[in-house]
Parts: structure tokens; sequence; C-alpha cells
């Protein structure tokens, strides 16, 4: 089963921290932390649930609450589009309204860092 885990600091957590969190509730089978959120893959749905109950509202860092819930897929005919050459300046707000120009846009992350696709 596939978690979000929301409220995560990407540049200071790290998917073994996260794994480690989670590993009392169940199997787990993957982690991947991004810039303000993580996805972590569980092998069993009753731990998955388990660790959802437990953990959403846990204070991984101080003051900083995880939101963890049951992963939703993405939206019908919707696309997930990599911008790449993106300025380390510019914010998620500045390029979800250079998108939004041309549609309606559901999410938007700017990825900083060596990240690739």
């Amino acid at each position: 089963m596939k978690i979000f885990v929301g409220n995560v600091d990407g540049t200071d957590t790290a998917p073994e921290e996260l794994a480690a969190l989670f590993a009392p509730y169940g199997t787990v089978m993957s982690c991947a932390v991004m810039k303000q959120f993580a996805f972590v893959h569980m092998r069993e749905n009753a731990g998955a649930l388990r660790a959802i109950e437990a953990l959403h509202g846990h204070e991984l860092r101080p003051g900083r609450a995880l939101v963890v819930e049951m992963s939703r897929p993405r939206p019908l005919n919707t696309w997930k589009i990599f911008v790449g050459n993106v300025s380390a300046a510019c914010t998620s707000q500045e390029l979800r309204s250079l998108f939004e120009r041309r549609g309606r846009v559901i999410e938007c992350d700017v990825v900083k860092g060596n990240w690739r696709p």
C-alpha cells in the first residue's frame, strides 16, 4: 500500500529515517522523500492502516506535524510534466502561475538540487 506523508522537510529527512518510523507497523518496501512530502510503500494493508492511524499528526521535527494518509491516484485526464533548467530562485507559485495561463494546475513542486525524474 502506498502512503502519502506530507509536511516533510526533504532537506533534512532521509528515507531511512522515515522507513524506521514506519517499520514498527509492518514491512516497509520503499521510501522516497521529495521536497516537502514523501511516499512510503508498505507490504501489508493492515500495517499501513495502523501506521496511518498512529503517525498522522506525529511531529518528526518540532512544530512539523506529519500528514499521513493513503496515497490517492492522480486524477484522470491529467499529465505529469518535468520542467528542467529552472532557476534556483523560482518558487512553486511562480511556476504554477506560468502554467495556469494554459490551464488548470493540479500540483506544482519545484525540486531543488540534482534531482532527476
